[in-house]
């Protein structure tokens, strides 16, 4: 098949692909063809579903464009996500070796020879994990991930692996080490002192401003002194900053999902 014809079936599968995640109840929107970058301001789609005039526009602008789905609540989902060029396929089989093997539930197989464990959202908030063990990071809350038809960097595509598909089965609970309810499965000190002092590169932006401003709500710090630090990480640490707008918008979505949480009365993820 001619490039040029590839490409316009890869742009019209991952638009109908939207279409019907969308009817799922899952929040879309539209990423960089061969990428992960999102091609949209997508904080509003953490609170809401895209509409079919907006996706259609989207797929206008954009006709090859892969397609995300977006974690958390607003799509009642939370991936886990397996890295085997970092380890996280022997982190996975230590981890099923030690609690046991996962649910069968929608799995995705990535373009780049990884997986996505897709489970339901358990409610509260669930904030974005990196490496919870080598090779494994949850997004939760804040987060998205590049879902099928859509085409990797490589020229593979994702696609759903065999009998995972979302109507093949459905989707189990996640497991307590990737809400880190158990006491292994948490962040080290480590991984915050890295993060805030090397910083993030464009495409993790909003999921690392995400999973920070949990992190000091949970340990008591002040929303708006979290806001404060925040702002002034993103300009030093963030490659290349956001808008400060943009900034408070995450600050304000985690920390209203916190003030939910804190409510209802649940104990904290470590």
């Amino acid at each position: 098949m001619p490039r040029s014809t590839q490409a316009e079936s890869a742009g019209s599968d991952t638009h109908a692909a939207a279409m019907v995640y969308a009817a799922r109840g899952w929040s879309v929107i539209p990423m960089q063809q061969r990428g992960k970058r999102p091609l949209v301001a997508w904080l509003e789609f953490q609170r809401r579903l895209a509409g079919p005039d907006e996706i259609d526009a989207w797929y206008r602008r954009w006709p090859d464009a892969n397609v995300g789905i977006v974690t958390g609540r607003v799509s009642g989902l939370v991936v886990v996500d397996i890295d085997v060029g970092h380890g996280g396929a022997e982190s996975l089989v230590r981890l099923e070796s030690e609690r046991g093997p996962l649910l069968p539930t929608v799995e995705a197989l990535t373009g780049g020879g990884g997986r996505h464990f897709y489970f339901a959202h358990p409610g509260g908030l669930v904030p974005n994990r990196a490496g919870i063990a080598p090779g494994i990071d949850v997004r939760g809350d804040g987060g998205c991930v590049v879902a099928p038809p859509s085409v990797h960097a490589s020229g593979r595509r994702y696609a759903w692996a065999a009998g995972r598909a979302p109507d093949e089965v459905a989707l189990a609970a996640m497991p307590a080490w990737a809400r880190g309810s158990e006491p292994r499965a948490g962040h080290p000190l480590k991984h915050w002192r890295t993060l805030v002092r090397e910083g993030i590169e464009e495409g993790q932006r909003n999921a690392s401003l995400a999973s920070l401003t949990g992190h000091l709500l949970w340990h008591g710090v002040d929303p708006q002194v979290a806001l404060e630090l925040l702002l002034t990480w993103n300009r030093l640490r963030c490659r290349p900053p956001l808008p400060d707008e943009e900034v408070g918008r995450v600050v304000n979505s985690i920390a209203q999902l916190h003030e939910q949480e804190t409510r209802a009365g649940e104990d904290p993820p470590p």
